[in-house]
């Protein structure tokens, strides 16, 4: 059986006084890489920006997609998967959560700051012909999780973020690092959380993040 792998949605819920624009989206490339490496893609509901905790019981993976945003039901369904032991993998604003997560739960703090110097994290206006433009390395530590995907110690990467992570808290550690010293991917020591701050999902040259994912997927769909 295929697992099922729940998508966390971004919301406009109450940015208007418009309450029929009150939506929830969900990212067509997050949908796409689930379907083409074997999973069937969940789009996690929300009930006035609240999860609903039964739709979570049957969902053998979460990934959390970029956004501009981190909203608490997003650390709820975090902490969910956390105790569960649900694998998770979170890109861009998906790996800030991640952090984020990892260090409140230790102690409130914030983390998240803007990028004010260094390499261009968001070197060009995106538009869906030059999306996957790569524009700096990252350096991947070899004792790593992404190293043991894609076996090389540097990659070239695209980057549409604005903000970093500082730092990540207790059972979690940084995996790699780009050319001015910026987190750019972290990961759980006990369990399979990883994010990226990068996008894959539309770079094929790293479907392989996507096919361990949804293989670790599976193995709780098997249990």
């Amino acid at each position: 059986m295929k697992p099922i792998i729940g998508i966390v949605p971004t919301s406009n819920y109450m940015l208007t006084d418009d309450s029929f624009k009150d939506h929830y989206r969900y990212g067509n490339n997050y949908i796409k890489k689930i379907v083409e490496n074997g999973g069937i893609p969940y789009l996690i509901p929300l009930y006035n920006n609240e999860i609903i905790e039964d739709t979570l019981i049957n969902l053998d993976g979460v990934l959390f997609p970029g956004g501009d945003r981190i909203n608490e039901y997003s650390f709820k369904i975090l902490d969910y998967c956390y105790k569960k032991k649900t694998p998770v993998l979170g890109i861009c604003l998906g790996m800030q959560t991640i952090g984020a997560y990892s260090v409140n739960r230790d102690k409130p703090k914030r983390i998240i700051k803007r990028i004010d110097n260094g390499t261009d994290h968001w070197p060009v206006e995106i538009n869906r012909y030059n999306e996957d433009t790569l524009v700096h390395d990252i350096n991947i530590l070899e004792d790593s999780l992404l190293y043991d995907i894609l076996k090389k110690k540097k990659i070239k990467v695209n980057s549409l973020h604005r903000s970093t992570i500082t730092e990540v808290g207790t059972n979690f550690k940084v995996s790699a690092y780009s050319s001015d010293n910026l987190i750019e991917v972290i990961e759980c020591l006990d369990r399979f959380i990883v994010g990226i701050q990068f996008h894959p999902e539309i770079l094929p040259e790293y479907n392989e993040i996507f096919k361990v994912f949804i293989k670790e997927c599976k193995k709780n769909n098997d249990k």
